[in-house]
């Protein structure tokens, strides 16, 4: 009764019917007696109170139609209205049957089609790495047969692209197998300074050819429920978006640090940082930025084309975690460089 008052239509339409009892009392107390004018007025209560009886049992069987939907969202439970009688909300209730049995066929479907999907791709991702690694051996072989400096040049080269597209087919194998909900995450404590570590060292020889520096600020005990494996892969796509955007002599900061809420991981580089109208847009993917650089001929992966960042993005959500890109920026309001926060929360928010 009390939620009920607090829908504002039932309180104007309670109010008109007080107030036309109230002006029928009224009348009948200047056109005929007291006595009838009583008898009005319990009349026009009565009436007042099997109208608010009949919103009150309409509001329950409204209830129990949203926690029926709401069970059949969130618990898997079927959506049956069975036991519904006659009348509008038999109606409504019918209708909202169809739709939701429709909507089911149409997940239905739509998960075997992802998982087609992610079926095919892995197919043509097997298909394609087994001449991509033959033909890697045949110019390896060239190469060591050669002593001509164009020739061994041109073969590395050739090489690095092999590997660019092995990567390429690796990571929208990945991409696909989220987007059909394939991938198995473990729930293990990840301890971030391990995990860092662990994502850094592919880059190290990367990072001191660079001559970048990389400065952890990271407290030992900060740690999260995901699986390390995969929070390694997103860290380390980020990483490397940092890596390829940093000059020489510059420096990429991880920072660390846990709280009730969440772990949260803050990554910056001293970069040329994101153009603002680009930063919505900096997780989707194949999207390349006016600022990115083309970097064919460079020995780190090439997250430039827009889908390292996507896949970091995805490998984070799909831990119920959290990221987003913006510059960072100096007492002057200056960018600084570029600046990835992350959150591993410790509960659904």
């Amino acid at each position: 009764m009390e939620l009920m008052l607090y829908n504002k239509h039932v309180r104007v339409e309670l109010a008109c019917l007080l107030l036309v009892g109230l002006i029928c009392t009224g009348i009948t107390t200047t056109v005929a007696n007291e006595k009838s004018a009583v008898i009005v007025g319990v009349m026009a209560l009565v009436l007042i109170c099997v109208h608010m009886g009949c919103i009150l049992w309409r509001t329950k069987q409204i209830a129990k139609l949203t926690q029926r939907i709401d069970d059949a969202l969130h618990a898997d439970t079927p959506l049956s209205f069975a036991d519904m009688h006659e009348g509008e909300l038999a109606l409504l209730a019918s209708q909202i049957d169809k739709t939701f049995g429709k909507l089911v066929s149409l997940n239905t479907q739509l998960k075997a089609e992802q998982q087609s999907l992610a079926d095919s791709l892995a197919d043509i991702s097997h298909q394609l790495r087994t001449p991509m690694t033959s033909l890697g051996l045949e110019l390896e072989l060239i190469r060591k047969h050669t002593t001509d400096p164009e020739v061994v040049r041109r073969l590395r080269h050739g090489e690095r692209l092999i590997d660019r597209m092995c990567w390429l087919i690796e990571t929208l194998l990945r991409l696909a197998r989220i987007d059909a909900g394939t991938i198995h995450l473990e729930q293990k404590e990840v301890q971030v300074a391990g995990l860092i570590c662990d994502a850094l060292r592919p880059l190290e020889v990367t990072l001191d050819l660079a001559d970048i520096t990389v400065d952890q600020q990271i407290d030992v005990h900060t740690s999260f429920k995901g699986d390390p494996a995969w929070s390694c892969e997103a860290l380390q796509n980020v990483l490397k978006n940092c890596l390829e955007h940093t000059p020489a002599g510059g420096t990429i900061t991880v920072h660390a640090s846990e709280d009730t809420l969440a772990c949260r991981i803050v990554i910056t580089d001293t970069g040329s940082g994101f153009n603002e109208q680009e930063l919505p847009h900096i997780f989707e993917r194949f999207y390349r930025g006016t600022s990115l650089v083309d970097t064919a001929s460079s020995p780190v992966n090439p997250t430039g084309v827009g889908i390292g960042l996507s896949l970091a993005q995805a490998l984070i959500y799909a831990q119920g975690g959290r990221i987003r890109a913006l510059n960072k920026k100096d007492a002057r309001g200056q960018t600084t460089g570029a600046c990835f926060e992350i959150a591993f929360y410790k509960a659904t928010v």
